[in-house]
């Protein structure tokens, strides 16, 4: 192989390996947040809206009861589907436009989550972007 070509090849395994820690941070954080998100009717946790380049408005009829620290399928798809199709460059949003949810997120709201569900999950940010890299080495 010459330099140009081992060159190449290298910055393809590097893309490739910045794609797979993108993509399973996200999935990952976005995951967290979503198992973190208490429990009544299921609005408040079946509400997470993942969009690229671009947050969601409005709100959703879709419900997950799920109980606090679990994931249904359905709030599984919504992120991967979202993530599968995201670039490096992209931006990826998590929404929740429920009216309730930043009094949830502050605590004031419920006992199932009284630290919140995103400032906590966005705390382990940086160990979860270690863990993922170790996986690709």
């Amino acid at each position: 192989m010459s330099f140009e070509s081992d060159l190449i090849a290298f910055t393809k395994k590097a893309e490739k390996n910045a794609e797979k820690i993108f993509r399973g941070t996200t999935i990952s954080l976005f995951g967290k947040i979503i198992k973190r998100t208490p429990v009544k009717s299921g609005r408040l946790k079946g509400n997470w809206q993942i969009d690229i380049n671009a947050p969601a408005s409005g709100t959703v009829d879709t419900t997950d009861t799920t109980p606090i620290k679990g994931i249904g399928a359905g709030s599984t798809l919504k992120i991967a589907s979202k993530v599968k199709i995201a670039e490096l460059h992209d931006s990826i949003y998590m929404t929740n436009n429920l009216p309730y949810a930043q009094l949830v997120e502050n605590g004031n709201y419920s006992t199932q989550s009284p630290a919140g569900m995103v400032g906590v999950s966005i705390a382990e940010f940086q160990r979860e972007v270690e863990r993922q890299a170790r996986k690709v080495k």
